[in-house]
């Protein structure tokens, strides 16, 4: 299925951005007009999702909740896999419980974000087309808005190169957008720990340290083969995930483990 409507609804939402700090005096082609522009654009990408977000997070609380009456199901049914499904559906409907609620907001927000991505390699791969190339006119672009996104620069990095491309100053942008955007990773898989914390030896808390170190490694390592404005959509969304967390601890605190809940994680 062709996603090019939701590439066109981004790169809309983009150029609105631009035009908005054109209009306040920045240079239509400066690469700090087109790197703020990015950083609005998945800011208003999270904003839009962010009540889904919470739908999600109430899942999870109202999904610990269950955690006893559940591992009590499948205890007393453990034996008997048909009607260990039955008693849990009876369950769920009893309790106005649905599991599609937790997966809903994950799976919308799966095709938006990969249109951020797509729309931004597509504008870092157009830096060496002249006109009259179709591909410039792509997704509401005019052909001098394309190569003016092309060919900006942020602190002398090409929004359109990656970090092993960049030279001197360039490179120190990028590397130190590659920085905080790890940091960011790392703080935020620390905040989860903090917010669902697992029994020790489980493989709950194995999958979580490994968390910790993998996601800040993969955002590292991306540094070497994405361009700077990827980099930054990456940055501004671990900075938003970040925050998120920080509210998520702060107003939706997980309920505290009980004896009854300690051993349905355990099972």
């Amino acid at each position: 299925m062709s996603l090019d409507f939701l590439y066109t609804a981004v790169s809309w939402v983009l150029l609105r951005w631009h035009q908005l700090f054109t209009a306040t005096g920045l240079s239509p082609d400066g690469g700090g007009n087109w790197s703020l522009s990015i950083v609005l654009l998945v800011v208003t990408v999270r904003l839009l999702l962010f009540p889904l977000f919470l739908r999600q997070v109430r899942y999870q609380r109202r999904l610990q909740q269950l955690a006893p009456k559940i591992a009590a199901v499948r205890q007393l049914y453990r034996y008997d896999r048909a009607a260990r499904q039955r008693e849990l559906l009876k369950l769920q409907q009893v309790d106005g419980f649905n599991p599609l609620s937790g997966c809903l907001s994950f799976l919308v927000q799966i095709p938006i974000f990969v249109a951020l991505y797509h729309v931004l390699r597509h504008l870092a791969s157009c830096a060496q087309l002249l006109p009259p190339s179709p591909r410039l006119s792509l997704y509401s672009f005019t052909p001098p808005e394309t190569l003016s996104a092309a060919h900006a620069e942020l602190f002398g990095a090409p929004l359109a190169a990656s970090l092993p491309d960049t030279a001197h100053l360039g490179a120190v942008t990028s590397l130190v957008v590659l920085l905080v955007s790890a940091a960011a990773a790392y703080l935020t898989q620390l905040l989860v720990r903090r917010a669902q914390p697992a029994e020790p030896g489980t493989p709950s808390a194995t999958v979580q340290r490994l968390m910790l170190y993998l996601v800040p490694a993969g955002v590292l390592i991306s540094g070497l083969f994405f361009p700077l404005g990827v980099l930054l959509y990456w940055l501004t969304s671990n900075v938003w995930t970040l925050a998120q967390q920080l509210y998520v601890n702060r107003f939706h605190p997980p309920l505290p483990p009980t004896p009854k809940r300690r051993a349905a994680a355990k099972g």
